[in-house]
């Protein structure tokens, strides 16, 4: 169903990358990313000349999808925003053009937005990352409680709305009446993922620029892998046989002691570099949960997380990264960025606030498989993510839904291209592979509910990471020791959520 959309998407950006890239000027900025498309979308053969786009009432001039919401007139009415103020990419109040692709994409997406619906945006910074997520929950609990209905939508950072959810500060948005989650820039698996029993409190997707930002993937070295002699890892991504397996065998015997003191330090050469939270990569990537739904649809711990699965990623994964060949330090990113690492694990950004200027000739994949028998590759996102949501004390909630359907409609025809073409204009051109890999890697994100609802559930991410890095080999047991909490923990967390619907009638 999206897949055909997307492919017209792919289209649409390698029409508009030229033109994007003539009206920018200045320095760059330091935010970049990707773009939507199926993983099995082809990349236009660049010696065949491309076939007029036929017209059709439903693709605007660019040949993107339009959305469906009717003409729309609110009268003017004002749209308070409380947003994270610390975001680490642009997202939210831009004040004016700069010629800065990704600025002025973010610019005219807000103008659109007031202009379609005629509203306007009054924006409400305070801080709200992991360490303010109780100060912004404070500030919005406070503006619900005295009824003054300050703020209409919440645009914060992902613990941030789970903990607004369980402070009943946010409306359900299931049955919006404008928000349709059959179009592109909203994720095939929001729903599935992001719903508790048959309630969805928050949306995301590209509406917010940050989800193309902190998506995983895999870096490479390209000319390290010709020195060493060893095979695309691309060719294995479209043959589905890029797995963990493949990359452990891959950077085994990559380590090379090149300053000669005769131990690892930030001046050798590995074969993979990392920090110790980016396992949550190979969790996820490995099709593993932390929570899912039962049969009546309720949330439950993963029984993934005490899963024979789990024992062997871990004992994939857990003595690789205690050899030489994998550096897991702070200052892990400086290897690859100076050319001395065959891969490395990071957030899509770090293209643009890292490599954007660098020689380096590197290659995108996806974060590897479990094994050839997974079916399809799973992409986690970093906390840094912004999940909408409505305020329960909004007084106009429909109004609210038609703007984040809007915002989210403008964002995927201008923020996701002006974004992805930041972040790929050195690398990308009309037959690089680069383009279908982040295609598989957009595709692939997971709203998992177990990382929005973390803090109320004994920090279930970082147990899985701390057993990885401490080559901890007996998570069987340490998983058992952890499950009557996490159950009584998930119970009581759930109960609370639809206890507050229950309050509200």
């Amino acid at each position: 169903m999206k897949t055909k959309r997307f492919i017209v998407w792919l289209l649409a950006v390698l029409m508009i990358a030229p033109a994007a890239v003539s009206c920018s000027s200045g320095t760059e900025n330091a935010s970049g990313e990707t773009e939507q498309a199926a993983p099995d979308t082809p990349v236009p053969d660049a010696s065949s000349e491309a076939a007029e786009p036929e017209a059709n009432e439903n693709l605007d001039a660019n040949g993107y999808l339009k959305d469906a919401l009717p003409e729309l007139d609110f009268g003017g009415e004002d749209i308070g925003v409380l947003f994270w103020s610390d975001v680490e990419n642009a997202e939210f109040e831009v004040e004016e053009l700069t010629g800065e692709i990704v600025n002025d994409a973010i610019y005219q997406r807000n103008i659109d937005v007031e202009d379609r619906l005629n509203v306007k945006y009054v924006w409400i910074g305070t801080p709200g990352n992991n360490g303010s997520k109780d100060k912004y929950v404070a500030v919005a609990q406070a503006s619900v409680q005295a009824g003054d209905g300050a703020y209409d939508i919440y645009a914060a950072y992902s613990r941030t709305i789970g903990a607004s959810v369980v402070n009943n500060l946010t409306r359900t948005l299931q049955d919006s009446q404008y928000i349709d989650y059959e179009k592109p820039w909203w994720p095939d698996n929001l729903l599935e993922e992001s719903m508790i029993h048959d309630r969805l409190y928050f949306v995301s997707g590209d509406i917010s620029t940050n989800v193309l930002h902190m998506m995983y993937c895999i870096y490479y070295n390209k000319q390290l892998l010709e020195d060493y002699n060893l095979p695309t890892p691309t060719d294995m991504v479209f043959e589905g046989t890029w797995t963990v397996d493949k990359l452990v065998e891959l950077t085994s015997d990559a380590y090379t002691d090149l300053n000669g003191n005769g131990r690892q330090d930030i001046d050798d050469r590995f074969g993979f570099t990392l920090v110790d939270f980016h396992n949550d990569a190979f969790y996820t990537g490995s099709g593993l949960k932390l929570v899912e739904k039962d049969p009546d649809a309720i949330l439950k711990i993963s029984d993934d997380f005490y899963s024979e699965k789990a024992v062997d990623l871990l004992g994939k994964i857990g003595p690789w990264e205690q050899t030489d060949t994998v550096y897991q330090q702070s200052d892990y990113e400086l290897p690859f960025t100076e050319g001395r690492a065959l891969f490395n694990v990071n957030r899509a950004h770090y293209a643009s606030k890292a490599l954007r200027d660098s020689e380096l000739t590197y290659g995108i994949l996806p974060v590897p498989k479990y094994d050839e028998n997974q079916q399809n590759y799973r992409t986690v996102m970093g906390n840094p993510v912004t999940l909408y949501a409505v305020s329960r004390d909004s007084a106009h909630p429909e109004i609210d839904e038609a703007v984040l359907e809007c915002m989210a409609s403008e964002a995927y025809r201008l923020t996701t291209p002006a974004i992805f073409e930041n972040n790929m204009k050195k690398k990308y051109s009309i037959d690089d592979v680069n383009a279908q890999m982040y295609d598989i890697v957009r595709e692939t994100v997971s709203f998992e509910l177990g990382r929005f609802f973390n803090q109320y559930l004994s920090d279930i991410t970082d147990i899985y990471f701390h057993a990885v890095t401490s080559n901890n080999q007996d998570w069987a047991s340490t998983s058992q020791k952890n499950r009557k909490v996490l159950d009584k923990q998930i119970s009581k967390l759930v109960e609370k959520i639809m206890k507050n619907e229950e309050m509200d009638g």
